[in-house]
């Protein structure tokens, strides 16, 4: 009787240490609301819009940065979007970067992130 109650007891706390761990590896899914969503998604859009405006370079699992965009020339001034539309260009630029910042994470490598330069040079300012 006392050890089929001990041995009851280990198998409970075995179990209950799995049920722990296998919650622990799943993030918590939550409802969201399609204008809450959307809301989220405006603002991760503008931020990684803005980001990649320093973007020069994202390839294998680097990003080449410039420190101070508008040094060389003085910056134009922006189109008039739509109600929060950002420039599609430096939204590309901003994605590469996150994925290949990503990449870096994943291969656990150090310091993904380096200078190009103090300013972007015009004519080759086109990421490949």
């Amino acid at each position: 009787m006392k050890s089929s109650l001990i041995r009851g007891l280990v198998m409970f706390a075995a179990g209950a240490g799995c049920a722990t761990v296998a919650a622990g590896l799943y993030p918590p899914i939550e409802p969201i609301t399609p204008e809450l969503f959307q809301d989220r998604l405006t603002t991760a859009i503008a931020e990684i819009e803005a980001l990649g405006g320093y973007v020069g370079l994202a390839e294998n699992g680097r990003i080449g940065i410039y420190t101070n965009v508008g040094a060389c020339l003085p910056p134009v001034p922006p189109p008039k979007w739509p109600a929060h539309a950002v420039d599609s260009r430096s939204l590309e630029y901003g994605v590469k970067a996150a994925f290949q910042l990503n990449l870096n994470y994943l291969a656990e490598e150090g310091n993904p992130v380096y200078v190009l330069g103090k300013c972007r040079p015009y004519a080759q300012s086109i990421l490949k």
